[in-house]
């Protein structure tokens, strides 16, 4: 396009945030398509070890960022299984143990596994044990294509030792993943 030809767009600040705005997100390397295990795409929470209402096993899928899931007592390690309505390619998982419950509550040490088709007679596969930061900020796993229909999600510290229960913020499995 000519210099010329530019200058016969408006050139307002609004313009121009929004050109910045859309440039901004075009740079942003973490993008993902489709959370594959929330509620809205048919995901389910289908076992846990302990939840304290209303903070319940669901909230870490809901798409929702002001709810958690929140144990009763600190009984190590607690355990969140949930699953996906069909057996389903993955690329990227992404675990957020923010919440507005205490910090000292929040997961630090995680192990996530996967299985397909029967999570109950084993067959669990272990995709990660990681450490999540203790700002309880996005921590996300890039995989090499997976397949998996059920997650179980083990919490086996708190960023507090002495915390009294344990807290998580979200969960998600993203189906396509750039970096």
């Amino acid at each position: 396009m000519h210099p010329m030809e530019l200058s016969m767009f408006p050139q307002s600040s609004f313009v121009k945030f929004l050109l910045t705005a859309l440039l901004y997100s075009f740079m942003n390397f973490n993008i993902y398509a489709e959370d594959l295990i929330s509620i809205k795409s048919g995901g389910k929470a289908i076992h846990w070890t302990s939840e304290s209402f209303p903070n319940l096993a669901i909230n870490i899928i809901d798409g929702i960022e002001d709810t958690y899931w929140l144990s009763v007592g600190n009984t190590l390690p607690h355990v969140l299984t949930f699953s996906m309505p069909s057996n389903k390619r993955f690329e990227a998982l992404s675990f957020k143990a923010e919440n507005s419950n205490d910090q000292g509550t929040w997961a630090h040490h995680i192990r996530i596994s996967s299985a397909d088709p029967f999570p109950h007679m084993g067959g669990w596969e272990v995709i990660e044990d990681i450490k999540l930061p203790k700002t309880g900020q996005e921590k996300i796993i890039a995989i090499d294509g997976k397949r998996g229909r059920y997650f179980r999600l083990e919490i086996f510290s708190t960023q507090d030792e002495a915390a009294s229960e344990a807290s998580f913020g979200e969960f998600k499995v993203i189906d396509i993943y750039t970096r």
